[in-house]
């Protein structure tokens, strides 16, 4: 598959193989890599300390370490990297439709020790002043200056790490704040904040409350409550967010105790169910309105830094 290399300076000083990439874990998911080890001909090799860190466009899929390893010729290593199921979709997502493989680069960083054996230091090999004593352990630092790079087919991106740890009786949902402009992280924060409560409130069975909760957190949404998408420039889109958010909002202000008369005419009654849907419905909104507001205002942004 890919080969991650184990230096120091200018000296290397073993590799593993990788043999497989696959992922487990429905809830919590975890990357599986299997090493295969292939040590330095010419000397023991000792992992002290070793963290080996994935990346994927400067953002961390996920890091495990590596402690008091020995490698052996032909030895393995199964690594477990912890990760979340909105990295491993960040990544499939910001796949183009052309590329065949997914690409996720390697960091080995950490300290190590060698010993490089007499016997096996034969003529031929190129000595270094920087190379250790012969018969003496001696430390190393570990790393260089550019990750390597794993390899696998989209297909098997598919079929190996998403696959396994799809739950078809859940989705799993996480919310992306804004980033850009910094102004509306208060606001959003507020937002959140109202979204905690009602997971609070779920958390302890008040469905009821979870309704208000969550009605209040649209409500806190900057440009509440007719200007929340006016920095979508195409009109078509705004009017039916606006429709969509004004609809979210009715079903979140009437989803309280059930009356027939007075103020509260019209509401209706929730259970627990109820309060679910509720809480992944304003997950998905704010959370696809985060990027949607943070992109148009980017993009309106640079037209103005470009006029």
């Amino acid at each position: 598959m890919s080969e991650i290399t184990i230096s120091s300076g200018n000296r290397l000083w073993g590799s593993f193989t990788v043999e497989s990439l696959t992922a487990r874990g429905r809830v919590s998911p975890r990357l599986n890599l299997q090493l295969k080890q292939r040590p330095s001909p010419v000397a023991d090799v000792e992992l002290l300390d070793v963290v080996l860190r994935l990346e994927f466009r400067q953002e961390v899929i996920g890091e495990t370490r590596l402690v008091g390893e020995s490698m052996v010729a032909g030895g393995y290593n199964n690594l477990e990297v912890s990760t979340t199921h909105r990295l491993l979709r960040y990544v499939t997502d910001s796949l183009v439709a052309n590329t065949s493989v997914v690409s996720l680069e390697v960091w080995l960083r950490g300290r190590g020790r060698v010993r490089m054996d007499a016997a096996r230091a034969q003529a031929g090999r190129v000595q270094m002043a920087s190379d250790p004593p012969l018969g003496e352990w001696t430390d190393i630092t570990i790393g260089s200056g550019s990750p390597e790079t794993i390899q696998i087919s989209r297909s098997e991106w598919f079929e190996r790490v998403l696959s396994p740890i799809r739950d078809d009786s859940y989705v799993y949902l996480e919310l992306a704040l804004p980033t850009v402009p910094d102004e509306l992280a208060p606001e959003w924060g507020n937002a959140v904040g109202l979204l905690h409560d009602a997971d609070r409130a779920y958390a302890t069975g008040d469905d009821a409350a979870v309704f208000v909760y969550l009605r209040g957190a649209l409500d806190a949404l900057p440009g509440a409550k007719k200007r929340i998408v006016e920095a979508v420039a195409d009109e078509s889109k705004r009017e039916a967010l606006d429709a969509l958010l004004k609809q979210a909002g009715v079903f979140l202000h009437r989803g309280r105790h059930v009356a027939e008369t007075g103020e509260q005419a019209g509401t209706f009654s929730v259970d627990h169910s109820d309060s679910a849907f509720a809480l992944d419905l304003m997950r998905v909104l704010l959370s696809h309105l985060s990027l949607l507001i943070s992109s148009e205002r980017r993009r309106a942004s640079v037209q103005r830094d470009d006029s």
